[in-house]
């Protein structure tokens, strides 16, 4: 399969807070990957908010939530602290972050959804772990580090490929994000 269409998420809505958890749980979504950096917090923050982990806790009704981040232990450590499930140094899109998620939560990729705010990181590599791959919009896209200012670049190349190659996934599902960010 060529990589572009590894790139395409299966939904893109604004925030964590926009998706329909209750749609997941329908098509039998039994766990959340959520990235850390620009899904939940911008890069500048070293905390949870409140309002983030009152939110992912009611999730934990319904979901098993993990946190899975390519920051290093220390920083996803201070910021998730003993609240959830983490896994740190993911190297995400590689598997072996993904894999220790599995591990961790003990469901088949058809169970899980990744949430996160990259194509080059969280949906690629969720695409490839055959989870269903939820892209959201940073939560402050110029605090991103420079390795993410680098994967962004490497995305407009590949939305441009999805437009051309697959211009009804791209309608449908990319649009709207590639437009916000020409």
């Amino acid at each position: 399969m060529a990589i572009y269409k590894k790139c395409i998420p299966n939904l893109y809505v604004k925030s964590i807070y926009d998706i329909s958890y209750d749609e997941l749980k329908k098509q039998g979504i039994k766990a959340l990957l959520f990235d850390l950096d620009n899904t939940i917090i911008n890069y500048d923050q070293t905390k949870l908010e409140v309002k983030a982990i009152e939110f992912l806790n009611e999730l934990e009704n319904d979901f098993k939530v993990v946190i899975i981040s390519n920051s290093r232990n220390e920083r996803v450590l201070n910021a998730v602290g003993s609240h959830f499930t983490f896994v740190s140094f993911a190297r995400k899109p590689l598997k072996v972050g993904f894999k220790k998620a599995l591990k961790k939560i003990n469901f088949s990729s058809n169970e899980v959804a990744m949430i996160g705010d990259q194509l080059m990181t969280d949906v690629f590599g969720g695409n490839r772990m055959k989870f269903k791959t939820i892209l959201v919009e940073a939560v402050l896209r110029k605090s991103d580090r420079l390795s993410t200012r680098i994967n962004r670049k490497l995305e407009k190349y590949f939305l441009n490929r999805i437009k051309v190659k697959s211009p009804k996934e791209y309608d449908e599902v990319l649009r709207a994000y590639a437009e916000k960010h020409e």
